[in-house]
Parts: C-alpha cells; sequence; structure tokens
C-alpha cells in the first residue's frame, strides 16, 4: 500500500525536556493505525508533530511525500483540508453551536452552498447520534459525551482522506464507545480513508486497527498487528505494559 504519512528520525523537547528522540513511524493509505502509550507519554504532541501544527527540532514528517516543515503555507492549507482532527479535549468553538462548529469546515474549505452545508452537516451529525436541530451553545453545558459526538461529525465533515484522533473515547460509555468504533471503522472502508488514533486505555482500538503502535519513552518501543501486539503487550515492563486490559480471545 502507498505510505500517506512518514515521520523519519522525529525527535523534539519541550521546556528543555526531551520528548521524543529518533521515533520512526508510518501510516499506509486505507489503514487504520493505533499508537497505544501511558498518561504523558506524549501522544498528543506526537500527534500535533504528525498533522504538521507542531515543528520537530530534528527529522521530518512527510504527508503523501510533502515535508510538512518546509512546506508553503498554499500547500499545507490544501493538505488539511484532506485532513480531520479530533483532540483530546474535543477543542469545540464554546460561543459556537453545535451545528456552526460542525459546519465550520465546510465554510472554512469549501464553496458549498448554505443548503449544501446543511445536508453534509446533518448527514455527520446523523451518523454520531447528535440533534440535528440543536442550536445549543458549546458553552450550554454540553456533556462531554455529547462534545466528543460533535468534535467527531466535524472531523469527519470534509471527508477527509487522513483522519487524526486524540483519545477518541476516553471518558465515554461502553455504548458511546461501540458507536465511535463502528462509525470510524465504517467511514475507514467506505472511502479507504487512513486513520491514526491515539489511545491510553481502549481495549476496542484492537478490535478495528490494522497496525498498534506501543508509546514509551519517546520512541515506538513495538509495533505489528493487533494480534502480533496482543503478544508483544505481555512481554513489555514498565508504563507500557499497564496500557490496557488486552481483550481475551
Amino acid at each position: 500500500m502507498d505510505i500517506v504519512l512518514e515521520a523519519r528520525d522525529l525527535s523534539f523537547n519541550f521546556d528543555g525536556r526531551e520528548i521524543f528522540k529518533g521515533l520512526d513511524f508510518r501510516i499506509r493509505r486505507g489503514e487504520v493505525c493505533v499508537i497505544l502509550g501511558a498518561s504523558g507519554s506524549g501522544k498528543s504532541v506526537l500527534l500535533k508533530l504528525f498533522s504538521g501544527l507542531l515543528k520537530p527540532d530534528q527529522g521530518t514528517v512527510e504527508v503523501e511525500n510533502v515535508n510538512l516543515a518546509l512546506a508553503p503555507k498554499e500547500t499545507l492549507q490544501a493538505i488539511r483540508a484532506k485532513m480531520g482532527f479530533v483532540f483530546q479535549d474535543a477543542a469545540l468553538i464554546s460561543n459556537m453551536s453545535v451545528y456552526d462548529n460542525v459546519a465550520l469546515p465546510l465554510r472554512y474549505h469549501t464553496k458549498l452552498s448554505e443548503v449544501e452545508v446543511q445536508s453534509r452537516v446533518a448527514e455527520k451529525m446523523a451518523l454520531f447520534g447528535v440533534d440535528r436541530k440543536s442550536d445549543r451553545l458549546i458553552s450550554a453545558q454540553v456533556s462531554l459525551g455529547m462534545r466528543k459526538r460533535v468534535a467527531l461529525a466535524r472531523a469527519l465533515v470534509l471527508d477527509p482522506d487522513l483522519l487524526f484522533l486524540d483519545e477518541p473515547a476516553m471518558g465515554l460509555g461502553a455504548d458511546s464507545d461501540r458507536l465511535i468504533a463502528g462509525v470510524l471503522k465504517g467511514y475507514q472502508q467506505k472511502v479507504r480513508a487512513s486513520l491514526l488514533i491515539m489511545a491510553s486505555e481502549w481495549s476496542t482500538a484492537f478490535t478495528i486497527a490494522d497496525h498498534i503502535g506501543f508509546l514509551d519513552s519517546g520512541r515506538i518501543v513495538a509495533e505489528g498487528t493487533p494480534q502480533e501486539m496482543q503478544a508483544e503487550l505481555k512481554k513489555l515492563k514498565g508504563p507500557a505494559s499497564s496500557l490496557l486490559n488486552v481483550p481475551e480471545k
């Protein structure tokens, strides 16, 4: 399969602390990749490096053979129009309604009419059980679970080729967990999108992933298929050994 994203010899420091050193990782087209790491292992930082929101101190991140750190603004904008993002805290705009949060990428990146925007937004909101008629502001006591669903709908609204998700199911119940996993896997299969999911404790990762990596001490310490990683997890020591409860066969 084609390589969609490749990180080579990636190093990054923050406030004098080394977060990553010599990290390598790649994502193939149409692949669901999950990186599992304990809290504080740098998953959110790594997601921002992979998406070009942060620049590495050393090494390169290429998306479709474009070096994100060197790409001109117009090229970056074109690449990001093909990306979808879900951040750990949802990163919704609090003084905008649920609907307008989901519609925002369409209004920014496309020239669709408002009727077309409305249709696309309704479609994505329905996938995650978000009220199509909701005009509530995000600041108006919207629950964590609903914020996550709104963020997911927004991430998919551009039908991205590359989707970055930071802890998409954290803090949610089993029903929401299964819903999110099912929608993401269905979307990936429908459009052959590539998904990168960062998670700490998410056993569902083993049911939807094609490729899993374990992040520990600034490196991907092991990677492979879900079956290979189930076996490898039992061998790891330290923080990586308690990432999650591996589902029994």
